[in-house]
Protein backbone atom coordinates (compact mmCIF):
# COMPACT_ATOMS: atom_id res chain seq x y z
CA UNK A 1 0.00 0.00 0.00
CA UNK A 2 1.54 3.53 -0.56
CA UNK A 3 1.00 4.94 2.30
CA UNK A 4 2.96 2.55 4.15
CA UNK A 5 5.72 2.50 2.05
CA UNK A 6 5.72 6.44 1.86
CA UNK A 7 5.77 6.40 5.54
CA UNK A 8 8.23 3.99 6.15
CA UNK A 9 10.71 5.87 4.31
CA UNK A 10 10.23 9.10 6.67
CA UNK A 11 12.35 10.22 9.16
CA UNK A 12 11.70 9.63 12.88
CA UNK A 13 8.79 10.39 14.90
CA UNK A 14 7.37 11.31 11.22
CA UNK A 15 3.55 10.55 10.62
CA UNK A 16 1.50 9.76 7.46
CA UNK A 17 -2.17 9.33 8.19
CA UNK A 18 -5.11 8.39 6.24
CA UNK A 19 -7.89 11.37 7.04
CA UNK A 20 -11.92 10.57 6.10
CA UNK A 21 -11.93 11.03 2.33
CA UNK A 22 -14.30 14.04 2.25
CA UNK A 23 -15.56 16.40 -1.04
CA UNK A 24 -13.19 19.10 -1.52
CA UNK A 25 -15.72 22.06 -2.38
CA UNK A 26 -17.54 21.00 -4.72
CA UNK A 27 -21.52 20.05 -4.13
CA UNK A 28 -22.12 16.21 -3.28
CA UNK A 29 -23.81 14.98 -6.13
CA UNK A 30 -20.72 16.44 -8.58
CA UNK A 31 -18.99 12.77 -7.37
CA UNK A 32 -15.98 13.44 -9.93
CA UNK A 33 -14.76 16.14 -7.63
CA UNK A 34 -13.90 13.98 -4.78
CA UNK A 35 -10.33 12.90 -3.42
CA UNK A 36 -9.92 9.49 -3.61
CA UNK A 37 -8.07 10.15 -0.37
CA UNK A 38 -6.74 12.67 1.78
CA UNK A 39 -3.43 11.73 4.35
CA UNK A 40 -1.80 13.90 6.86
CA UNK A 41 1.60 14.26 7.58
CA UNK A 42 3.01 15.46 10.39
CA UNK A 43 6.50 16.64 11.34
CA UNK A 44 8.73 16.37 14.04
CA UNK A 45 8.32 19.97 15.27
CA UNK A 46 4.47 19.50 14.60
CA UNK A 47 4.20 21.18 11.30
CA UNK A 48 1.76 19.54 9.29
CA UNK A 49 0.27 19.01 5.58
CA UNK A 50 -2.72 17.39 3.91
CA UNK A 51 -2.14 15.21 0.60
CA UNK A 52 -4.43 14.82 -2.23
CA UNK A 53 -4.65 11.78 -3.93
CA UNK A 54 -5.77 10.63 -6.62
CA UNK A 55 -5.56 6.53 -7.29
CA UNK A 56 -5.89 5.56 -10.97
CA UNK A 57 -6.28 1.79 -11.38
CA UNK A 58 -5.84 2.11 -15.17
CA UNK A 59 -2.60 2.65 -17.47
CA UNK A 60 -1.82 6.41 -17.03
CA UNK A 61 -0.38 7.61 -20.64
CA UNK A 62 2.10 10.27 -20.66
CA UNK A 63 -0.82 12.64 -22.75
CA UNK A 64 -2.96 11.74 -19.76
CA UNK A 65 -0.79 13.90 -17.41
CA UNK A 66 -2.13 17.32 -18.21
CA UNK A 67 -5.43 16.66 -17.91
CA UNK A 68 -4.67 14.10 -14.00
CA UNK A 69 -2.35 17.58 -12.98
CA UNK A 70 -5.27 19.97 -13.89
CA UNK A 71 -8.00 18.04 -11.76
CA UNK A 72 -5.48 17.45 -8.75
CA UNK A 73 -4.86 21.28 -8.59
CA UNK A 74 -8.65 22.18 -8.89
CA UNK A 75 -8.72 19.58 -5.77
CA UNK A 76 -5.78 21.05 -3.92
CA UNK A 77 -6.73 24.88 -4.55
CA UNK A 78 -10.19 24.52 -3.13
CA UNK A 79 -8.73 22.47 -0.24
CA UNK A 80 -6.51 25.72 0.31
CA UNK A 81 -9.47 27.77 0.43
CA UNK A 82 -11.04 25.48 3.23
CA UNK A 83 -8.07 24.47 5.35
CA UNK A 84 -5.78 27.51 4.32
CA UNK A 85 -2.43 25.78 3.37
CA UNK A 86 -1.99 24.51 0.08
CA UNK A 87 -2.12 20.58 0.22
CA UNK A 88 0.35 18.37 -2.17
CA UNK A 89 -0.70 16.46 -5.11
CA UNK A 90 -0.14 13.05 -5.38
CA UNK A 91 -0.83 10.22 -8.38
CA UNK A 92 -0.78 6.25 -7.69
CA UNK A 93 -1.42 4.00 -10.18
CA UNK A 94 -0.45 0.51 -10.36
CA UNK A 95 2.62 1.72 -13.01
CA UNK A 96 4.23 4.59 -14.51
CA UNK A 97 6.34 4.59 -16.97
CA UNK A 98 9.62 6.94 -17.05
CA UNK A 99 7.90 9.16 -19.11
CA UNK A 100 4.67 9.78 -16.83
CA UNK A 101 6.93 9.65 -14.12
CA UNK A 102 9.27 12.77 -15.80
CA UNK A 103 5.55 14.77 -17.07
CA UNK A 104 4.40 14.51 -13.61
CA UNK A 105 7.51 15.56 -11.60
CA UNK A 106 7.49 18.55 -14.43
CA UNK A 107 3.75 19.10 -13.23
CA UNK A 108 4.45 19.49 -9.23
CA UNK A 109 2.83 16.22 -8.76
CA UNK A 110 4.22 13.59 -6.19
CA UNK A 111 3.64 9.91 -7.49
CA UNK A 112 3.69 6.21 -6.04
CA UNK A 113 3.06 2.81 -7.90
CA UNK A 114 2.85 -0.64 -7.30
CA UNK A 115 6.27 -1.62 -8.63
CA UNK A 116 8.19 0.86 -6.04
CA UNK A 117 8.67 3.94 -8.42
CA UNK A 118 7.71 7.05 -5.50
CA UNK A 119 8.23 10.21 -5.46
CA UNK A 120 7.18 11.99 -2.11
CA UNK A 121 7.91 16.60 -2.08
CA UNK A 122 6.34 18.53 0.54
CA UNK A 123 7.80 21.96 1.31
CA UNK A 124 6.25 22.56 4.49
CA UNK A 125 7.69 20.35 6.24
CA UNK A 126 10.08 19.44 4.15
CA UNK A 127 10.72 16.27 2.82
CA UNK A 128 11.86 14.92 -0.07
CA UNK A 129 11.86 10.83 -0.71
CA UNK A 130 12.64 9.04 -4.19
CA UNK A 131 12.79 5.43 -5.03
CA UNK A 132 13.05 3.60 -8.43
CA UNK A 133 10.60 0.76 -9.35
CA UNK A 134 10.34 -0.97 -12.50
CA UNK A 135 11.29 0.62 -16.29
CA UNK A 136 8.66 -1.44 -17.71
CA UNK A 137 5.36 -2.39 -17.11
CA UNK A 138 5.24 -6.00 -15.75
CA UNK A 139 1.41 -6.27 -15.98
CA UNK A 140 1.23 -6.85 -19.67
CA UNK A 141 -2.14 -4.50 -19.91
CA UNK A 142 -3.82 -4.81 -23.46
CA UNK A 143 -4.10 -1.41 -25.33
CA UNK A 144 -7.79 -0.93 -26.69
CA UNK A 145 -7.93 -2.09 -30.23
CA UNK A 146 -9.09 0.72 -32.30
CA UNK A 147 -9.28 -0.90 -35.85
CA UNK A 148 -9.80 -4.29 -37.72
CA UNK A 149 -6.31 -3.64 -39.76
CA UNK A 150 -3.21 -6.24 -39.52
CA UNK A 151 -3.19 -9.98 -40.09
CA UNK A 152 -4.13 -10.47 -36.21
CA UNK A 153 -7.33 -8.77 -35.99
CA UNK A 154 -8.40 -9.84 -39.43
CA UNK A 155 -7.89 -13.71 -38.38
CA UNK A 156 -10.19 -13.25 -36.03
CA UNK A 157 -12.72 -11.10 -37.84
CA UNK A 158 -12.69 -14.43 -40.41
CA UNK A 159 -13.42 -16.68 -37.64
CA UNK A 160 -16.35 -14.36 -36.54
CA UNK A 161 -17.71 -13.87 -40.15
CA UNK A 162 -17.32 -17.83 -40.57
CA UNK A 163 -18.55 -19.69 -37.34
CA UNK A 164 -22.18 -20.12 -36.42
CA UNK A 165 -22.60 -18.57 -32.52
CA UNK A 166 -22.77 -19.22 -29.95
CA UNK A 167 -19.25 -19.98 -29.21
CA UNK A 168 -16.83 -18.86 -26.13
CA UNK A 169 -13.74 -16.89 -26.69
CA UNK A 170 -10.99 -20.12 -26.48
CA UNK A 171 -12.96 -21.58 -29.06
CA UNK A 172 -12.87 -19.15 -31.75
CA UNK A 173 -9.60 -18.53 -30.47
CA UNK A 174 -8.84 -22.29 -30.87
CA UNK A 175 -10.12 -22.14 -34.29
CA UNK A 176 -8.72 -19.53 -35.94
CA UNK A 177 -5.17 -20.08 -34.56
CA UNK A 178 -5.33 -16.01 -32.23
CA UNK A 179 -5.01 -16.21 -28.89
CA UNK A 180 -7.82 -16.22 -26.29
CA UNK A 181 -7.11 -12.03 -25.45
CA UNK A 182 -6.90 -11.31 -29.46
CA UNK A 183 -10.30 -12.32 -29.74
CA UNK A 184 -11.20 -10.16 -26.55
CA UNK A 185 -9.61 -7.15 -27.77
CA UNK A 186 -11.20 -7.72 -31.43
CA UNK A 187 -14.89 -8.39 -29.50
CA UNK A 188 -14.50 -5.32 -27.85
CA UNK A 189 -13.92 -2.90 -30.77
CA UNK A 190 -17.55 -4.55 -32.01
CA UNK A 191 -19.32 -4.69 -29.04
CA UNK A 192 -20.49 -1.07 -29.06
CA UNK A 193 -21.89 -0.82 -31.99
CA UNK A 194 -23.60 -4.22 -31.48
CA UNK A 195 -21.85 -6.16 -33.96
CA UNK A 196 -20.98 -8.47 -31.42
CA UNK A 197 -23.10 -9.46 -28.41
CA UNK A 198 -21.92 -11.64 -25.44
CA UNK A 199 -24.27 -13.08 -22.88
CA UNK A 200 -22.09 -11.39 -20.20
CA UNK A 201 -18.79 -9.52 -20.40
CA UNK A 202 -17.01 -12.34 -19.76
CA UNK A 203 -19.48 -14.79 -21.16
CA UNK A 204 -19.65 -16.44 -24.58
CA UNK A 205 -20.41 -14.50 -28.17
CA UNK A 206 -24.24 -15.25 -28.69
CA UNK A 207 -24.56 -13.61 -32.01
CA UNK A 208 -22.49 -11.67 -34.75
CA UNK A 209 -24.38 -9.51 -37.21
CA UNK A 210 -21.84 -10.77 -39.85
CA UNK A 211 -23.15 -8.19 -42.54
CA UNK A 212 -22.14 -5.17 -40.39
CA UNK A 213 -18.69 -6.94 -39.92
CA UNK A 214 -18.04 -7.05 -43.50
CA UNK A 215 -18.89 -3.18 -43.69
CA UNK A 216 -17.21 -2.46 -40.32
CA UNK A 217 -13.96 -4.23 -41.47
CA UNK A 218 -13.94 -3.07 -45.23
CA UNK A 219 -13.33 -0.19 -43.58
CA UNK A 220 -9.57 -1.07 -42.68
CA UNK A 221 -8.87 -3.22 -45.36
CA UNK A 222 -8.55 -1.96 -49.19
CA UNK A 223 -7.54 -5.54 -51.57
CA UNK A 224 -5.02 -3.48 -53.50
CA UNK A 225 -3.36 -2.06 -50.65
CA UNK A 226 -3.78 -4.21 -48.25
CA UNK A 227 -2.22 -6.75 -50.47
CA UNK A 228 0.62 -6.86 -52.89
CA UNK A 229 -0.80 -7.09 -56.33
CA UNK A 230 1.03 -8.18 -59.80
CA UNK A 231 -0.33 -8.28 -63.40
CA UNK A 232 0.04 -11.29 -65.49
CA UNK A 233 -1.09 -12.62 -68.79
CA UNK A 234 -2.17 -15.72 -69.85
CA UNK A 235 -1.99 -15.49 -73.96
CA UNK A 236 -5.25 -18.90 -74.27
CA UNK A 237 -7.33 -17.28 -72.00
CA UNK A 238 -8.55 -18.19 -68.52
CA UNK A 239 -9.62 -21.39 -69.40
CA UNK A 240 -6.68 -22.38 -69.81
CA UNK A 241 -5.82 -20.51 -66.63
CA UNK A 242 -8.19 -22.64 -64.73
CA UNK A 243 -7.08 -26.09 -66.75
CA UNK A 244 -3.80 -25.80 -65.07
CA UNK A 245 -4.99 -25.03 -61.55
CA UNK A 246 -6.96 -28.50 -61.37
CA UNK A 247 -3.16 -30.18 -61.78
CA UNK A 248 -0.81 -27.16 -60.06
CA UNK A 249 1.38 -28.17 -56.75
CA UNK A 250 1.27 -24.20 -55.72
CA UNK A 251 -0.99 -23.54 -52.91
CA UNK A 252 -3.61 -20.68 -53.85
CA UNK A 253 -7.10 -19.31 -54.30
CA UNK A 254 -9.29 -18.04 -55.89
CA UNK A 255 -11.00 -14.83 -55.07
CA UNK A 256 -12.75 -11.65 -56.90
CA UNK A 257 -15.01 -11.82 -59.71
CA UNK A 258 -14.31 -15.43 -60.66
CA UNK A 259 -15.10 -16.61 -57.16
CA UNK A 260 -18.26 -14.49 -56.47
CA UNK A 261 -19.52 -15.28 -59.69
CA UNK A 262 -20.54 -18.59 -58.65
CA UNK A 263 -22.53 -17.69 -56.39
CA UNK A 264 -24.13 -14.18 -57.62
CA UNK A 265 -23.28 -13.76 -61.34
CA UNK A 266 -23.54 -9.76 -62.41
CA UNK A 267 -20.94 -10.09 -65.66
CA UNK A 268 -18.55 -12.27 -67.82
CA UNK A 269 -15.68 -11.58 -65.56
CA UNK A 270 -12.46 -11.36 -67.34
CA UNK A 271 -9.90 -10.85 -64.69
CA UNK A 272 -8.80 -14.17 -62.20
CA UNK A 273 -7.41 -13.31 -58.96
CA UNK A 274 -5.65 -15.83 -57.13
CA UNK A 275 -3.96 -15.39 -53.63
CA UNK A 276 -0.64 -16.85 -53.88
CA UNK A 277 2.47 -17.79 -51.70
CA UNK A 278 5.18 -16.22 -53.96
CA UNK A 279 3.95 -14.69 -57.15
CA UNK A 280 7.15 -15.27 -59.10
CA UNK A 281 7.52 -19.49 -58.49
CA UNK A 282 3.51 -18.89 -59.05
CA UNK A 283 3.85 -17.92 -62.77
CA UNK A 284 6.55 -20.06 -63.45
CA UNK A 285 4.28 -22.85 -62.72
CA UNK A 286 1.25 -22.02 -64.17
CA UNK A 287 3.19 -20.43 -67.43
CA UNK A 288 2.09 -16.58 -67.20
CA UNK A 289 3.67 -13.87 -68.55
CA UNK A 290 4.56 -10.67 -66.67
CA UNK A 291 1.94 -7.67 -68.19
CA UNK A 292 2.05 -4.33 -67.12
CA UNK A 293 -0.68 -3.56 -68.96
CA UNK A 294 -3.63 -6.11 -70.57
CA UNK A 295 -3.14 -8.87 -68.35
CA UNK A 296 -5.81 -11.15 -67.25
CA UNK A 297 -4.49 -12.61 -63.99
CA UNK A 298 -4.06 -10.99 -61.12
CA UNK A 299 -1.20 -13.02 -58.70
CA UNK A 300 -2.03 -11.78 -55.02
CA UNK A 301 0.47 -11.83 -52.39
CA UNK A 302 -1.55 -12.07 -49.31
CA UNK A 303 -1.54 -9.87 -45.79
CA UNK A 304 -1.98 -13.08 -44.17
CA UNK A 305 -2.07 -16.65 -44.76
CA UNK A 306 -5.93 -16.90 -43.28
CA UNK A 307 -7.04 -16.31 -47.16
CA UNK A 308 -5.85 -19.90 -47.29
CA UNK A 309 -7.87 -20.81 -44.55
CA UNK A 310 -11.28 -22.69 -44.54
CA UNK A 311 -11.18 -22.72 -48.73
CA UNK A 312 -14.03 -23.97 -50.70
CA UNK A 313 -13.62 -26.40 -53.67
CA UNK A 314 -15.93 -26.56 -57.03
CA UNK A 315 -14.83 -28.60 -59.81
CA UNK A 316 -11.20 -29.07 -58.92
CA UNK A 317 -10.66 -25.24 -58.41
CA UNK A 318 -9.90 -24.02 -54.72
CA UNK A 319 -11.27 -20.69 -54.15
CA UNK A 320 -11.33 -18.19 -51.37
CA UNK A 321 -13.94 -18.46 -48.33
CA UNK A 322 -17.09 -16.73 -49.56
CA UNK A 323 -16.58 -14.24 -46.55
CA UNK A 324 -12.83 -13.56 -48.33
CA UNK A 325 -14.03 -12.90 -51.12
CA UNK A 326 -17.09 -11.11 -50.17
CA UNK A 327 -14.28 -8.22 -48.68
CA UNK A 328 -12.22 -8.30 -51.32
CA UNK A 329 -14.96 -7.58 -53.77
CA UNK A 330 -16.22 -4.83 -51.13
CA UNK A 331 -12.68 -2.91 -51.66
CA UNK A 332 -11.34 -4.56 -55.29
CA UNK A 333 -11.63 -1.84 -58.06
CA UNK A 334 -13.76 -1.25 -61.12
CA UNK A 335 -17.38 -3.44 -60.62
CA UNK A 336 -16.18 -5.02 -57.41
CA UNK A 337 -18.38 -3.21 -55.42
CA UNK A 338 -21.80 -3.92 -57.38
CA UNK A 339 -20.41 -7.58 -57.58
CA UNK A 340 -19.95 -7.22 -53.29
CA UNK A 341 -23.73 -6.47 -53.20
CA UNK A 342 -24.91 -9.25 -54.99
CA UNK A 343 -23.24 -11.35 -53.38
CA UNK A 344 -23.95 -10.10 -49.99
CA UNK A 345 -28.12 -11.15 -50.97
CA UNK A 346 -27.02 -14.26 -51.83
CA UNK A 347 -25.50 -14.87 -48.36
CA UNK A 348 -28.13 -13.34 -46.39
CA UNK A 349 -30.36 -16.25 -48.08
CA UNK A 350 -28.09 -18.57 -47.87
CA UNK A 351 -26.72 -18.21 -44.31
CA UNK A 352 -27.16 -21.75 -43.34
CA UNK A 353 -25.13 -23.27 -46.68
CA UNK A 354 -21.77 -20.93 -45.92
CA UNK A 355 -21.66 -20.15 -42.04
CA UNK A 356 -19.80 -22.98 -40.44
CA UNK A 357 -20.62 -24.64 -37.14
CA UNK A 358 -18.49 -24.01 -34.61
CA UNK A 359 -18.07 -27.89 -33.47
CA UNK A 360 -17.78 -29.10 -29.31
CA UNK A 361 -19.75 -26.06 -28.17
CA UNK A 362 -21.47 -26.43 -24.90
Amino acid sequence: MAIKAVGARLPPRWLLLSREREATGWSPQDATHIADAIWELRGSDGLSSDIIVEVKANLVEPRMVDRVASQLKALSNSRHEQAGAIPVCMLISTYLSPLTRGRLTEAGISYADSTGNIRFAVDRPAVYIEIQGADRNPFREERPLHSLKGGRAARVARGLLDYRPPFGTRELAGKTGSSAAMVSRVSSLLEPDEIVTKESPRGRIVSVDWEALARRWAMDYDFASSNALTTWLEPRGTRALYSRLRNTGIRYAVTGSFAGYRFAPVAEPRLAALYVDDPDTAAQSLGLRLAETGGNVLLVRPFDPVVFERVEYDDGITFARVTQVLLDLMTGPGRGPAEAEALLAWMRDKEDIWRLPMTNTT
